[in-house]
């Protein structure tokens, strides 16, 4: 029996499962480390632009924003490529978030990264306008001592918990 398949837009990566095998490995120094199924993330994506005040007048900055659509998180990124796929269902981690509550964090979240990086007490206006779901790859890896998964769009590593014996 074939399991269920689903086309998804997916975030080109850079990290295959064979460099996030190796990456975990040179790191923690095991050679025996395993690759687990890997998973989808789903992300609302959002353009966003924000028009700054400036001595000269105002200043158009764009920017683009993710939210995590399994628990909310968001996040803004640098420009990246989007490729449709065909995937396995049970790889895709359900959508918990409607699309209202994900511009809502959209706005908190370049609101709150603009005024970090702008430094700024003047008012500055956002905007953010929904691209839709894009979803990115990340690899599991198991060594003797850890569980990490690995971003396969940036490289980054996000240790996990060990299962339970």
């Amino acid at each position: 029996m074939m399991s269920k398949q689903e086309q998804v837009v997916v975030v080109r990566g850079s990290i295959t499962s064979v460099e996030a095998i190796c990456l975990v490995s040179s790191l923690t120094g095991d050679t025996n480390v395993t690759l687990e199924p890997e998973i989808i993330y789903p992300y609302y994506c959002f353009d966003a632009n924000c028009s700054v005040p400036t001595l000269a007048g105002r200043k158009n900055i764009s920017l683009i924003c993710l939210v995590d659509a399994a628990n909310g998180i968001g996040a803004t990124a640098d420009s990246f490529e989007l490729r449709k796929e065909t995937v396995a269902a049970k790889l895709l981690l359900p959508i918990e978030i409607d699309s209202d509550k994900a511009a809502e964090i959209a706005q908190q979240t370049v609101t709150h990264q603009m005024g970090k990086k702008l430094r700024m007490i003047a008012s500055f206006e956002v905007s953010v306008v929904p691209r839709g779901i894009v979803h990115k790859r990340f690899w599991i890896v198991q060594s003797s001592e850890a569980r990490i998964m690995v971003d396969s769009t940036t490289g980054s590593l996000h240790p996990l918990k060990l299962r339970a014996a």
